[in-house]
């Protein structure tokens, strides 16, 4: 028998789990052949499982070079791609695997990754597609079980993902993994108590990070609490061994317990490392978004936007509620889900689908903007069929239901156009009260520019310009409501809604927090308990800290608190 060459070597040594030996064979043999890529691309696998990304990313470098044939190609691009994931820069992950795809498109695992990377930078539907198009391929591990379960859970398709968990659970009952997404479902759907024991089962068992964050959340610390000292063990031992992601969800977490302690000064220090930590996971541009919604405002004019009368799609009682995140949207969703008339729909991204087809045929017509009348109105109608066929699910037991995409406040204009019997809730909240909401806590759908007091702030402003443009190009679509007097004066302001929604008030919407339904958004828990003022003022804790975002927000802070003193004192109809 002959003897074994160095990589037969280094391949045994890498299935006794020896990395570093194997990569240190696997790179004699490949000086031994130079024009082999098969010792290579041995060695950079061993150099990713050893820890050395660099490394990895080098030797898988040197590998497409060597490459026969695009297939050839596809595997090294596909450990790039893994080699991003493990330092979660899931942006150049996303790019690798793609171009793994591009050339070999029937690798199971180059799908698999680009699923986990678009889950993880909230593409949801991409992610669900890659998911999925990696299982008909043959990839079946828990793995991207778990990454289409949270694909599906990002999309309110709970009774999918419920079914992937299972199978999940199934294989393998003790994932961390999947038992923090069990628990992410328990939550959604309101069982809390369920939900709390099995993030504390997975701490206690793991010490897992993404637990930590999660159980912080729906506790509150007490002084002498031993999490806190168990957080803080850990976080430390992250710092030199452990994911940024980890460090994030502690430091998120850590900051949350010493909130609760009322150490305002301790809790930003916590949280300007949380979002240090995270910024580079999540890439932001600002003038991207300021420069898209000072196109809105330039094209949507209020003649243009009542230039097609006999456009849209009429009927359709749709209630879309728009805002900045953390500013009471939520709240106001289960309130009216409460009213026996009103369904609620969620953060549904049915009109932003709509609105982009609409967009890219607009766009292409050379007459655009000045577009012919009745061909316009016409296009805008079957707009609204296709909006109302993705909704029909939502309106088989009330006419009316409520869509509170995070996107929708730069759709005012258009919603007006395609759909004139809709209504429009605009919940506001102070400008520093919504920046500090932002920013101390990482939201589920990465929100890339809530990472930075400045991006917070750059956002803040290109929103609160957008929606002054709507209330003067169409005041009639909307009704504002502030979300300090609803916490004050909650039956005052749902009557004013009522009203606006042609409803009748009903008494059931102050009694939100008993009505069982999904809920999902960073605010889940505060809306299945009764009102409380305690975080009203919050902000003024972190004053100080707030400072940078306050002087890029004067102007709109004096508007906000301008507008709100009088929306406190003017009288209102029918409220008590």
């Amino acid at each position: 028998m002959p003897a074994p060459t160095l990589f037969d070597q280094a391949l045994d040594a890498f299935r006794r789990e020896d990395a570093p030996e194997a990569r240190r064979l696997a790179e004699a043999a490949s000086r031994e052949a130079p024009q082999d890529p098969g010792s290579r691309q041995l060695a950079a696998t061993a150099a990713m499982v050893e820890g050395d990304i660099p490394g990895a990313i080098r030797l898988y470098g040197e590998v497409v070079r060597l490459a026969r044939s695009p297939e050839e190609a596809a595997y090294p691009w596909t450990g790039i791609g893994r080699c991003h994931l493990a330092r979660e820069d899931f942006e150049q992950a996303r790019r690798a695997f793609q171009r793994a795809l591009s050339l070999g498109p029937l690798l199971p695992p180059a799908h698999a990754g680009l699923a986990y990377a678009l889950v993880s930078l909230g593409h949801h539907r991409e992610a669900e597609a890659a998911a999925r198009r990696a299982r008909e391929l043959g990839n079946e591990d828990i793995a991207t079980l778990n990454t289409l379960a949270r694909s599906l859970l990002a999309q309110e398709r709970l009774e999918e993902a419920a079914d992937l968990l299972d199978e999940s659970l199934r294989r393998d009952p003790e994932s961390p993994e999947t038992r923090l997404l069990q628990a992410n479902l328990l939550k959604i759907r309101g069982r809390l108590d369920v939900a709390r024991k099995t993030y504390r089962d997975v701490v206690d068992r793991t010490d897992h990070a993404a637990g930590w964050s999660e159980l912080a959340q729906m506790k509150t610390f007490e002084p002498g609490d031993a999490d806190i000292a168990a957080m803080e063990k850990q976080l430390a031992e992250l710092e030199t061994d452990g994911s940024r992601r980890g460090r994030a969800d502690l430091l998120f977490a850590l900051a949350k317990a010493y909130d609760d302690l009322e150490e305002p000064d301790r809790a930003f220090e916590y949280l300007d490392a949380a979002n240090a930590t995270q910024r580079p996971l999540m890439p932001y541009e600002p003038s991207g978004d300021e420069d898209r919604m000072a196109r809105i405002e330039k094209l949507f004019t209020r003649d243009f936007i009542h230039r097609f009368p006999e456009g849209g799609q009429k009927g359709l009682k749709a209630i879309f509620i728009v805002s900045m995140p953390r500013s009471g949207s939520t709240l106001m969703e289960q309130m009216l889900a409460s009213h026996p008339e009103i369904n609620g729909g969620g953060e549904i991204e049915h009109f932003a689908r709509v609105a982009s087809e609409l967009s890219l045929k607009w766009g292409a017509d050379p007459a655009f903007p000045e577009l012919d009348e009745k061909a316009a109105a016409a296009d805008l109608r079957e707009a609204g069929r296709q909006y109302a066929n993705l909704t029909t699910s939502l309106r088989l037991l009330t006419q009316r239901f409520t869509d509170k995409s995070l996107a929708n406040f730069q759709y005012v204009g258009l919603i007006r156009m395609m759909l004139p019997d809709a209504a429009v809730v605009h919940m506001r909240r102070h400008p520093l009260a919504t920046a500090l909401g932002l920013y101390r806590q990482r939201l589920a759908r990465g929100l890339s520019y809530s990472y930075s007091l400045e991006h917070i702030a750059r956002y803040y402003r290109a929103y609160a310009r957008l929606m002054r443009h709507w209330r003067e190009a169409c005041p009639e679509a909307f009704i504002e409501v502030f979300y300090e007097a609803l916490v004050q004066n909650p039956e005052r302001e749902l009557r004013r809604v009522c009203s606006h929604l042609g409803v009748d008030f009903d008494p059931r919407v102050l009694e939100y927090y008993r009505t069982e339904r999904p809920v999902r958004t960073a605010s889940l828990v505060q809306v299945r308990q009764p009102l409380s003022q305690r975080g009203l003022e919050r902000h003024k804790l972190y004053a100080r800290h707030l400072i940078p975002a306050a002087d890029m927000l004067e102007a709109e802070i004096a508007d906000y608190e301008a507008q709100l003193e009088q929306a406190i004192a003017a009288p209102v109809d029918g409220a008590s």
